[in-house]
């Protein structure tokens, strides 16, 4: 009997896996970081926007509307990051698949999907308020304070 558990004690041993590595997440502090760039921005361009940040799970980690800014952009804010965080993709270029319809899509450009300097996926961030490239500029402002990338390498 001895033998016996012994042996299921080694095989149990044997057949288990390696551990995954873990996968990066966007932290909170980065989020503020990308937030507050984008802020700082709007401000030095005289602009009224609506920041939102989401993790790559769409969950909402941070958000900013200025005082100026009309409240109907907060939610187009958040709409544009959480669809460039789904699809990892610039809201600007899922405006160009013509597939409205698809769920949580954004048809507006102004959220930008957000990466590790090795091109992993973080989640994203979204402007509203301002005229699109405007939007873009504060987005990528945002993201460059946080010392992240908008594009994979």
């Amino acid at each position: 009997m001895k033998t016996f558990v012994a042996a299921a004690c080694l095989a149990a041993l044997g057949t288990s896996a390696p551990a995954q590595a873990p996968r990066p997440v966007l932290t909170y502090d980065s989020a503020a970081r990308m937030r507050d760039g984008c802020l700082a921005f709007a401000r030095e361009n005289k602009l009224s926007v609506a920041i939102a940040v989401h993790d790559e799970a769409g969950r909402l980690l941070t958000f900013a509307r200025m005082d100026e800014a009309s409240t109907a952009v907060s939610d187009i804010a958040s709409w544009k990051s959480r669809s460039a965080a789904t699809y990892g993709y610039p809201s600007a270029d899922t405006a160009r698949w013509n597939v409205p319809t698809a769920p949580g899509i954004a048809t507006a450009g102004g959220g930008l999907p957000v990466f590790t300097a090795d091109g992993r996926p973080l989640g994203a961030i979204g402007v509203s308020g301002s005229p699109t490239e405007s939007d873009i500029a504060c987005a990528e402002a945002g993201i460059r304070a946080a010392g992240l990338r908008a594009t994979r390498p």
